[in-house]
């Protein structure tokens, strides 16, 4: 049985997350063959490293969801530094993965709402 020590441990834990963002942000790029406005690869890598922090923090579990926020916050940058989005997001009583598909499900209600006023 391999031994590693806390550093070994705790090197190849994040060699493992940018090696996942990075896979993230390539199908990203792949799929949606433009940016935000102005935005580099760089910046997209940048903003979808800080999403995954902020997945952990706020304590999701679920990949498909970790990766939906990361695409979420990429289409529209800033997005996770506004206090109405993280108060909704660590709002106590239900998981983080079900308060960001109450989220979408709002943004989607209110995006709908305003195609029509058009």
């Amino acid at each position: 049985m391999i031994t590693l020590s806390e550093e070994q441990w705790s090197f190849l834990k994040r060699r493992d997350t940018a090696s996942f963002v990075d896979s993230v942000c390539e199908q990203y790029i792949s799929t949606h063959k433009t940016f935000a406005p102005g935005m580099t690869r760089e910046q997209t890598l940048a903003i979808m490293q800080a999403a995954y922090e902020f997945a952990e923090r706020a304590g999701f579990t679920s990949t498909p969801h970790i990766v939906h926020l990361m695409y979420f916050a990429a289409d529209a940058p800033g997005v996770l530094d506004e206090p109405a989005v993280i108060a909704q997001l660590r709002k106590p009583g239900s998981t983080p993965e079900q308060r960001f598909d109450d989220l979408l499900a709002v943004l989607s209600v209110e995006l709908n709402r305003l195609e029509e006023g058009r």
